[in-house]
């Protein structure tokens, strides 16, 4: 089953979106910007399988957080360092400039989780359900429930 889906408006609506997974999986501005690109063509690749049984949001997502793993993976053998975090107030934001300071701790914090703890938290500030994560992830209800507790807690330790 195909879906005519507009490339090209589906990736201006979802641009933020897609900004800020990036953003979770990639501090240096210039490597974000190559991811970006990478996860823009891994949609465009994969919406000839897309079926409809997740929303397309889901979809897109799926693919943005398994190209960000592999970004991360290919990234830590190739520079032997984990985070690379040039310029904490360059990543994208959304909140008011009112807040920024806070958020600036925040994203700060969240390069100092675990991946899967960082993509399970963004995710939910993105508004996904917990089975929504689960199924981008490959994770069961419980072990995304799990990952989300203990990412708050080392959240609440660090501030």
């Amino acid at each position: 089953m195909t879906h005519a889906i507009n490339i090209e408006k589906l990736l201006t609506e979802y641009a933020p979106f897609l900004a800020r997974i990036v953003a979770i999986h990639e501090a240096n501005p210039s490597l974000r910007e190559d991811l970006l690109q990478e996860i823009s063509l891994a949609v465009w690749r994969a919406l000839e399988s897309y079926r409809g049984e997740a929303s397309i949001k889901t979809f897109v997502a799926r693919i943005a957080h398994n190209r960000g793993v592999d970004h991360v993976l290919r990234e830590t053998r190739r520079n032997d360092s984990i985070n690379d975090l040039q310029s904490v107030d360059e990543l994208p934001t959304t909140m008011t400039q009112a807040n920024n300071d806070m958020q600036l701790d925040f994203i700060s914090a969240l390069y100092r989780l675990p991946l899967g703890y960082r993509q399970v938290i963004t995710m939910q500030l993105e508004g996904f359900t917990q089975a929504e994560i689960g199924e981008v992830l490959g994770l069961n209800e419980s072990a995304v429930a799990k990952r989300a507790s203990r990412a708050r807690q080392q959240l609440e330790k660090l501030f």
